[in-house]
């Protein structure tokens, strides 16, 4: 009769386990996976351009995501990462910038730490370097314009003048490859259109998007003209610094600073547009971000002669997570295996977890001891008066005990083979076990004739067994 199946509660619970870690694999829950703002992206947010367009101006333009601040005296450009640094960082940048390294900052678009989980950044401070931004409020009107494709000229007419290499011009896509450019939001009809120019094409709709910046119109005296880009912070200036104001919003606000601090300068910037790849695609936010970062770049003709001016892309803090303790494990690069791994233990753990039918109820209790137990069988057998069976089942077991340990090569009838392999008499051997065959045939034996046949068989199985010297 087949057993009925049923559902126990401890299968629900390793079942939605299972299933969890199979959905995590292709939704996971905590959102996307690793930085679309860095200097390997190619998205309109990316650092790549802004990369790409450092390499062909500057000798010396390094990634580094293993190290805080570079060893050696350079310029650091920390825009847009992931996190912001903790006390203990905070001071690594403190003693770089103060023994005569230079650090450009700009914070990302959700600029500071939350409160909790539902709230907006409001403040990003780094009191040691005196930087100090907090969250500009984004008018829920911002609405995106599809401007008429304006072509870019590089800007070999008008080199830089300070950088290193003035001869070499920007490169009119440093991306490499093709980049949608994101025209910068529209807030009203008073707002000058942004750095293509452009007005939206005929026919083309307008797409609202929230929470993507204020569109801020400012002049700087490094390049000629207005700058469009889109911010999401307020810079504050250090009160106890003196500053350099760099760019200048239309109310008269700071939008770019730089101050000296010990041997070195700090130079922050209120948006972390100015340096994507979207801005990179036209002349005059990418001249903007090269003058802000020869601003921050120490004077060749004073740095050390030994040591060539170096600048470099922080990507710590956009990767650093994934060095930390086991947060690795759960990275974008190895989540998939981890899922994987954690699904076959779940697997595991459940197969032998799960029990095949309820618990076996007891009703009888167990013999105190072995001895007990023969007793018991042997007053039965007694009481029964049939000592055929009992031979009956003791050859039973040597005939098994036989394909144990030989396979099918030797049986109890074999007398010649028994007997090579207990070393016994092959006349005794073939005669005793023709007695003990025909005693398991009869019905009623006399009890010391079975116990006497019970021992001999025994003391052949211990000879067969190879324990010859027992009694």
């Amino acid at each position: 009769m087949k057993k009925k199946s049923r559902l126990l509660q401890s299968d629900i619970f390793w079942g939605m386990g299972a299933a969890l870690l199979v959905l995590l694999q292709f939704w996971w829950l905590p959102g996307e996976d690793g930085s679309a703002a860095d200097s390997y992206s190619t998205t309109v947010d990316g650092k790549l351009g802004l990369y790409r367009t450092l390499s062909q101006l500057f000798p010396r333009v390094d990634r580094d995501a293993l190290n805080v601040v570079p060893r050696d005296s350079a310029t650091l450009i920390l825009v847009a990462p992931d996190r912001y640094p903790n006390e203990k960082e905070q001071q690594e940048l403190y003693e770089f910038v103060y023994n005569g390294g230079s650090l450009l900052f700009a914070p990302n678009w959700l600029s500071p730490e939350p409160s909790d989980e539902n709230s907006i950044p409001q403040r990003v401070t780094i009191s040691s370097l005196g930087i100090d931004l907090s969250y500009r409020p984004v008018n829920s009107s911002v609405v995106m314009t599809v401007p008429t494709p304006v072509a870019t000229s590089p800007v070999a007419t008008s080199p830089v003048a300070t950088s290193p290499v003035a001869t070499s011009p920007v490169a009119t896509s440093p991306v490499g490859t093709p980049v949608t450019p994101m025209i910068p939001p529209v807030v009203d009809s008073s707002v000058p259109p942004g750095p293509a120019g452009g007005t939206s094409s005929p026919g083309t709709p307008a797409v609202e998007k929230e929470n993507i910046g204020t569109e801020i119109v400012a002049t700087s005296g490094l390049v000629e003209g207005n700058v469009d880009f889109r911010s999401t912070a307020i810079l504050h200036l250090p009160g106890h610094l003196t500053t350099e104001t760099l760019l200048t919003s239309a109310t008269g606000d700071a939008e770019a600073a730089a101050w000296t601090m010990g041997l070195g300068r700090v130079v922050v910037c209120s948006s972390a547009d100015l340096f994507s790849n979207r801005s990179m695609l036209y002349k005059a936010s990418r001249r903007l971000a090269v003058r802000l970062v020869e601003k921050c770049t120490p004077d060749p003709e004073n740095a050390t002669a030994s040591v060539t001016p170096s600048i470099v892309l922080s990507e710590y803090f956009n990767a650093s997570d994934s060095y930390q303790n086991t947060g690795i494990l759960f990275s974008p690069t190895l989540r998939i295996g981890t899922l994987q791994l954690l699904l076959v233990a779940i697997l595991g753990i459940w197969m032998a977890f799960h029990r095949f039918g309820p618990a076996a109820e007891i009703t009888t209790t167990q013999r105190r001891s072995l001895t007990e137990s023969a007793q018991a069988v042997g007053n039965l057998q007694y009481r029964l008066r049939d000592g055929g069976t009992v031979v009956r089942s003791y050859l039973d077991y040597m005939n098994s005990q036989l394909r144990r340990r030989y396979g099918s090569f030797l049986r109890l009838d074999q007398s010649e083979h028994i007997a090579n392999r207990s070393g016994m008499n092959v006349d005794e051997v073939r005669s005793q076990l023709q007695e003990a065959q025909r005693m398991s045939e009869s019905a009623e034996m006399p009890a010391a004739r079975v116990a006497s046949m019970l021992r001999w068989l025994a003391r052949l199985q211990q000879r067969l067994a190879g324990n010859r010297d027992a009694s």
